[in-house]
């Protein structure tokens, strides 16, 4: 008898691999999807700058880090980084969200 193999057992072996080879990459919040859908990983901080939390991502995982600012439910500005990869042939979606002020006052002061 045959058994089917587990969707997301690709994906939760690519996590586990990017994390031991790179201890030095930022902390996220990691979820898989139903075995259709990439491994994503998300920061949300009001406080932090993403920018160099995505690059960080992107240096490792290939592919080009996009940004854009938006303005939130709140009205607050808000800036967004994200990185879209394929690694050990898992797409994979690393974004972070935080307040629009704080990377500008980081990119400014760089």
């Amino acid at each position: 008898m045959k058994q089917n193999p587990i969707p997301q057992l690709g994906a939760a072996t690519a996590l586990v691999q990017l994390l031991i080879e790179n201890p030095h990459l930022p902390l996220l919040d990691w979820s898989i999807a139903d075995g259709t859908g990439p491994l994503s990983g998300t920061c949300l901080n009001d406080g932090v700058d993403m920018g160099p939390v995505i690059a960080a991502y992107a240096e490792v995982l290939g592919g080009e880090v996009r940004e854009i600012e938006f303005t939130g439910s709140d009205g607050a500005r808000m800036y967004s980084a994200s990185v879209f990869a394929t690694w050990r042939d898992v797409r994979v979606v690393v974004r972070g969200v935080c307040a629009a002020s704080v990377h500008h006052t980081v990119a400014v002061a760089a």
